[in-house]
């Protein structure tokens, strides 16, 4: 079985004919093999049918503007396109939140595409769930928090659809080795709920994880982050991982000035489970 990770960026329409609230513009996915390597990408644009305009808000989450969309494909066109890009292997696919199933299902309802039929809801999972559940977390987090809380750091620029399926499949390899996460792995039904049914083929895992703030567990190692300098061409946003910058200073890997640590400003939009536009050099 393989494993597609797969994330979407959209856009909201304000056309009062529109019967979408929201259109995607972006589709991303890696492929993951059953040896927990990823094997490939898939990256492209999308055409809204409906909306006319890319809102500012959108915009500068995404960084995509109306101008690099206009003559892309349409959904069905790029979804068509994604569905062969899967193969004929057996394949789940995962998504951080339940946000993305729920576009597609309302687009390709709308839209004509036949993705009910094709039994791709029975085939999906949320991850922000389940890695929520396996490190005992009751509120939302961020794709980015979770990269923290396993010690990793975040490759490429937040909010590509491309980046963040990479970052997600990177996420659930890491969690895929670890003794004290246990992954249960629970579909999307076609209402967008999280299933109660565990996956067949889910590793139980047994252990302590390591103490965090509010109580909450920290996956990763209690010693230095890990710097798993996986450089990589599944970046369309071509963003330098911080291993990178931090060998700069000498043959180790070490500098003579300490990195200072980004800040947490809060901005005005939260963004699938409060994730906010981050870029990592």
């Amino acid at each position: 079985m393989i494993h597609i990770f797969i994330d979407l960026e959209f856009c909201t329409c304000f056309r009062k004919s529109s019967p979408l609230r929201t259109e995607t513009i972006e589709i991303g996915a890696v492929k993951v093999d059953e040896n927990n390597r990823i094997t490939g990408e898939f990256d492209s644009l999308v055409r809204p049918d409906f909306a006319n305009s890319i809102p500012s808000a959108e915009r500068n989450l995404t960084g995509i503007t109306w101008q690099m969309v206009e003559n892309e494909r349409t959904f069905c066109d790029v979804m068509e396109e994604f569905v062969g890009w899967i193969g004929t292997d057996d394949y789940m696919i995962y998504s951080w939140s339940n946000n993305d199933p729920l576009q597609v299902l309302r687009e390709a309802r709308v839209k004509g595409f036949p993705a009910t039929e094709m039994g791709m809801f029975k085939k999906w999972i949320d991850f922000q769930q389940v890695f929520m559940a396996s490190v005992g977390m009751k509120n939302q987090v961020s794709l980015e928090h979770a990269i923290e809380l396993a010690d990793m750091y975040f490759v490429g620029e937040a909010h590509r659809a491309v980046v963040d399926s990479f970052n997600t499949a990177r996420l659930f390899i890491y969690c895929n080795t670890l003794d004290t996460v246990e992954l249960k792995l629970r579909t999307i039904d076609e209402n967008g709920t999280f299933g109660a049914n565990l996956m067949p083929g889910s590793r139980r895992k047994t252990g302590n994880g390591h103490g965090g703030r509010n109580g909450r567990r920290n996956i990763g190692s209690s010693g230095a982050v890990k710097r798993d300098r996986e450089d990589t061409a599944y970046l369309a946003a071509g963003s330098k991982p911080k291993a990178a910058a931090a060998g700069a200073g000498d043959e180790d890997g070490t500098s003579e000035k300490k990195q200072s640590k980004p800040s947490r400003k809060r901005s005005g939009r939260a963004h699938r489970g409060g994730r906010k536009k981050k870029t990592v050099v």
